[in-house]
């Protein structure tokens, strides 16, 4: 979240840059040729030259803005591919802890549950027994 608050914020101020830039060229050099002591005809080829100056460095600061937002694109493209594969291998590393531990459970229950029959059954086998014995004591009394 903060690289992203971190990029817009970037993108912000780029843009707010880029239009001080264009504004302060324009009124600069509206201001510039005003005040010259020049003929009107001069005044307007300073005109056209300072306005063709100035679309030339929009040109290039478009150029630039251009550039600058394709790499963070890519950034972002890369950023999220690495990012999604490595969800995914950690997704599959659990997935797969998760599975070996069930596996193991699974089998210490049906261990301990044969282990329980086992010794249920010599229970019985000795109540079985202490039943006759009891039986046989009490016949011979």
């Amino acid at each position: 979240m903060d690289e992203r608050n971190q990029t817009q914020n970037e993108s912000t101020s780029m843009k707010n840059f880029l239009t001080g830039v264009v504004i302060g060229s324009v009124v600069g050099t509206i201001t510039a040729l005003l005040f010259a002591p020049k003929s009107g005809k001069e005044l307007r080829n300073d005109l056209n030259e300072q306005v063709s100056l100035v679309l030339e460095k929009s040109e290039y600061v478009k150029d630039s803005v251009l550039q600058k937002g394709n790499e963070l694109r890519n950034f972002t493209n890369n950023t999220r591919v690495k990012l999604s594969n490595v969800v995914q291998e950690q997704t599959k590393d659990l997935v797969e802890k998760v599975q070996a531990f069930t596996k193991n459970t699974e089998e210490d229950v049906e261990e301990t549950l044969e282990e329980a029959q086992l010794a249920i059954s010599e229970l019985a086998d000795e109540i079985d027994k202490k039943l006759e014995e009891l039986k046989a004591s009490d016949n011979l009394k």
